[in-house]
């Protein structure tokens, strides 16, 4: 009998950020789970269980002055906790086909041109991801940053919902108790943005390899 690949999605609103005003807090959205067809790896019976948690909430305030570029890099942690000896994928995409931050219909900020094989720097009203150690992001290490410099660091774009995930981690053990992955958010903004709250969410989905 053919096990059922357990498949774990959480999305959450990963990045608010201000620029010349109030901090909107952001909210978590509701977690769901999905199951499909395929190996279960080494679990049998169901004796194998994956969980998904986040404290992926990131936020941020730059305040950019005149003529320049200014930069903030915050952190999100995701956790994840399997007893299956094969270890887990873990994978993000933005939660929709618009990868920009948004300040209602007033402010955007595109996401950087950079990808997760070949990030790129920050420059002025771009915004993106790296994860130390994996794909082609390097092994930092990323520090938090508030109104500071353009990152030395590369970062990539959230690939959008239509696409293919990225890798964000990926175990060959069980993890009981769980696996942290650190995700970095970076933006950079220069005086021509409007002031407001910039936000955008993104989708983690974990399975058992």
């Amino acid at each position: 009998m053919n096990n059922q690949l357990k498949k774990v999605v959480l999305s959450v609103l990963v990045f608010a950020l201000t620029i010349g005003g109030i901090l909107v807090a952001p909210q978590f959205a509701d977690a769901q789970s999905a199951y499909s067809s395929g190996s279960y790896g080494t679990c049998t019976y169901n004796s194998c269980g994956i969980t998904l948690g986040a404290d992926a909430s990131v936020a941020a305030n730059v305040t950019p002055a005149a003529g320049t570029t200014t930069c903030s890099v915050g952190k999100g942690e995701i956790q994840v906790t399997t007893q299956s000896s094969t270890g887990y994928t873990l994978t993000m995409t933005d939660s929709d086909t618009d990868t920009s931050l948004k300040n209602g219909t007033t402010g955007t900020i595109s996401a950087t041109s950079g990808t997760a094989a070949s990030p790129t720097a920050l420059t002025a009203n771009k915004w993106g991801y790296r994860v130390d150690g994996i794909n082609g992001f390097g092994a930092g290490p990323t520090s938090i940053v508030s109104n500071g410099a353009i990152p030395t660091l590369n970062f990539a774009t959230i690939p959008a919902s239509s696409a293919a995930p990225d890798i964000i981690a990926t175990t060959t053990v069980a993890a009981d108790p769980y696996t942290s992955t650190f995700v970095y958010f970076g933006v950079c903004a220069n005086p021509t943005l409007p002031n407001g709250a910039y936000s955008d969410a993104v989708t983690y989905s974990v399975v058992v390899n």
